[in-house]
């Protein structure tokens, strides 16, 4: 179906996907640019950090409220707008001002990536995928291109800075290309995404984008959806999983006896091997649905917990860790690319996207706001291999937490479930009797 969607709807899918790597990159790039961010912006590792804890509380609520505003406007408008603030940050923090001008625009750009950006941008990527009748296939393309862009064009602009003589000079050259990149992104969103409140699939229907409904009244609908719980719960536990294990993977690997200069390009796996497993994602939902795929990497994700924290801390064992950690890179591309998807399985319609991707991306990435305070406070009591078996011991409840979750909303969703693959199916071309069959899995 990918290869008959029209240029403009390829152009929406490489906006979203390159857009919503590029937009948070100069945030977040600290690991590769640590040193110099310090010595270009003339900041103490305080100041650093508190730069990071006032775009955190924004993006926290931002991501609350960004929901309800991409309900309301049209998305044209909202990816407009947080391409070009973002890109307009980027450019002046390359000119290195003063310490309260940055705290300006990491306050501003917590609101441009969050409020503006976050949930239009995955509620444009529904729409797109409403349009060629394939959700999941759609979200899944978004995730690799998303992974393929941080791995392709970061690396290339990380070999660029390394010719640069002063460290100073190379991390504006970086910051200003990403400056560039956004400011683009933002006058192709003005031709490529609607303006208006309704959107014209590709078979001429007309779909409504926005909503009229007041937004209080339209949170407390959906807050007393359970199968909307549902699908946070069952995201919540594999998110923080992938999370976790993303955040600390060379760390883990120095338990194991894995060399310091090895430890950072084991910390750089996820980069990758998450786009194969995101990529892998789109074709299984086609003949299953994403609740089922988040479901059978719950129970993988056991084996692979088992498999971590049995295996003995040694540098013999290297080998076996980074087998099992490539494995888990793998299932969480393919989990990121249909977390927030389930909720086509829910019958949510298109005008309550925003708000409810907003109210699930609140939830589940709440997790990363507590869990590296939980793993710092175990490191430095039981060090590293008590702290991460202790870790390993929470991610057998973030498994069953999304399992159980899982099980109980395709059971109460099933019929809508066998509807949409059958659908699907029908578009990828199957025969009626090839999707029952595989719907019947439910």
């Amino acid at each position: 179906m990918l290869r008959n969607m029209s240029r403009k709807a390829w152009l929406q899918l490489l906006t979203c996907g390159l857009g919503s790597f590029a937009i948070f990159y100069v945030l977040f790039c600290r690991a590769s640019f640590y040193d110099a961010f310090i010595e270009a912006m003339d900041v103490t590792n305080t100041q650093f950090g508190i730069l990071y804890g006032i775009y955190g509380w924004i993006a926290v609520v931002g991501y609350l409220i960004g929901g309800l505003v991409a309900d309301k406007v049209a998305p044209k408008w909202l990816m407009f707008i947080s391409f070009l603030v973002t890109g307009i940050c980027n450019f002046i923090l390359g000119l290195w001002p003063s310490y309260s001008v940055c705290v300006v625009l990491y306050a501003v750009m917590g609101v441009s990536t969050t409020v503006t950006f976050w949930d239009a941008m995955l509620k444009c990527n529904r729409i797109l995928g409403q349009s060629i009748k394939q959700e999941g296939l759609s979200f899944s393309w978004l995730q690799t291109i998303r992974g393929l862009g941080e791995l392709i064009i970061s690396t290339f602009i990380i070999y660029l800075f390394t010719k640069f003589i002063n460290i100073v000079a190379g991390l504006r050259f970086v910051i200003w290309v990403y400056a560039a990149m956004l400011i683009i992104f933002a006058f192709i969103s003005l031709f490529v995404f609607d303006t208006e409140i309704q959107a014209e699939d590709e078979s001429g229907e007309i779909k409504k984008v926005t909503t009229s409904e007041n937004s209080f009244k339209q949170t407390v609908r959906l807050l007393k959806n359970p199968d909307l719980w549902l699908c946070i719960i069952i995201a919540f536990g594999g998110y923080n999983l992938g999370s976790c294990v993303g955040s600390y993977l060379g760390d883990m690997a120095g338990t194991f006896g894995a060399a310091s200069a090895a430890i950072a390009y084991i910390g750089s796996m996820t980069n990758w091997f998450k786009p194969i497993g995101s990529y892998a994602g789109g074709f299984i939902t086609k003949k299953h649905g994403p609740t089922f795929i988040l479901m059978w990497i719950s129970v993988i994700y056991i084996g692979i917990t088992t498999a971590l924290l049995l295996l003995p801390k040694s540098h013999k064992y290297l080998w076996a860790f980074l087998v099992v950690a490539t494995i888990e890179i793998i299932l969480t591309g393919a989990f990121r690319s249909q977390k927030y998807i389930q909720i086509n399985e829910a019958g949510i319609p298109v005008e309550d996207t925003g708000n409810a991707f907003g109210i699930i991306a609140t939830v589940i990435y709440s997790g990363d706001a507590f869990m590296p305070v939980l793993i710092g406070v175990w490191l430095d009591k039981y060090g590293d291999v008590g702290a991460y078996n202790r870790l390993y011991l929470c991610f057998y409840l973030f498994c069953a937490m999304s399992i159980i979750a899982a099980v109980v909303f395709r059971r109460r969703n099933k019929d809508r479930i066998m509807a949409l693959i059958e659908e699907e199916q029908k578009i990828g071309g199957t025969s009626t009797a090839g999707s029952t069959e595989n719907a019947e899995t439910v």
